[in-house]
C-alpha cells in the first residue's frame, strides 16, 4: 500500500492536470447547455441511440456492461498518453462537457436534489477514477516524451508502463468496479425513491 501511495503522491500534479481539465470542460458544458438547450437534447438522443440498450438490461447485465465501457475507456485514455497525452486530454475534456450538458438539462427538468441523487453514489467513486487514469495518461506521455528527447531511456520508459499498468489493475479496476455495482444496484433505487 505504501508504494501506491508513494505513486499517487509522485503522480499528483498530472492527477490535477486532469482533474483541472475535467472542471473547466464541466462548466463549458453548463454553459452549452444553458445557451443552447436543443444541443443537450440531441446529446441525449444520442447516448439513449448509443447506450440505451444498457438500461433495458437486468442489473448484473447492466454492471458488466458499464464496468466494461468504464475499463475500456479508461484504459485507452492511459494507453494512448504514450502519444504525448492527447487521447487523454481529449478524453477528459469530452466526459466534462458531457456531463456538464447532462448536468444542466437534468437540473432544469428534475431539480439539483435529483441530479445529486442520480449521480453522487457512484461518480464519486467513477469520477476520481477516470481522472485519475486520465493523469496516469499524462504521465506516460511526459514519459515517453522525455524518452524521445533522450532524457529517458527505452527501459525507463518500460519500468514506467509496467508501474502504470499495476496501479491501474490493483487500485482503479476494482474501484471501478465497485462504481459499476453502485450505480447498477443503488443509484437506480435512489432515482426511483426520486420519482416516487
Amino acid at each position: 500500500m505504501g508504494k501506491d501511495l508513494d505513486y499517487i503522491y509522485s503522480s499528483k500534479k498530472y492527477f490535477l492536470a486532469s482533474a483541472g481539465i475535467f472542471i473547466v470542460s464541466f462548466f463549458i458544458g453548463l454553459l452549452i447547455s444553458a445557451k443552447n438547450p436543443a444541443a443537450s437534447e440531441n446529446l441525449l438522443g444520442l447516448l439513449k441511440e448509443t447506450f440505451g440498450s444498457i438500461t433495458s438490461l437486468e442489473p448484473f447485465g447492466r454492471m458488466l456492461e458499464i464496468f466494461k465501457n468504464n475499463v475500456r475507456g479508461s484504459f485507452m485514455a492511459l494507453l494512448f498518453g504514450l502519444g504525448f497525452g492527447i487521447v487523454p486530454f481529449l478524453f477528459v475534456a469530452i466526459n466534462g462537457i458531457v456531463l456538464g450538458m447532462l448536468v444542466e438539462f437534468f437540473i432544469k427538468k428534475q431539480g439539483v436534489i435529483f441530479v445529486i441523487a442520480a449521480i453522487l453514489p457512484h461518480g464519486i467513486i467513477e469520477l476520481p477514477m477516470v481522472i485519475m487514469s486520465v493523469g496516469i495518461g499524462f504521465r506516460l506521455g511526459h514519459a515517453a516524451y522525455f524518452s524521445m528527447r533522450h532524457q529517458k531511456t527505452m527501459q525507463e520508459l518500460l519500468n514506467e508502463m509496467k508501474l502504470v499498468v499495476v496501479f491501474y489493475l490493483k487500485i482503479i479496476v476494482p474501484l471501478l468496479l465497485l462504481a459499476a455495482i453502485v450505480e447498477s444496484y443503488i443509484t437506480p433505487l435512489i432515482i426511483y425513491r426520486f420519482m416516487e
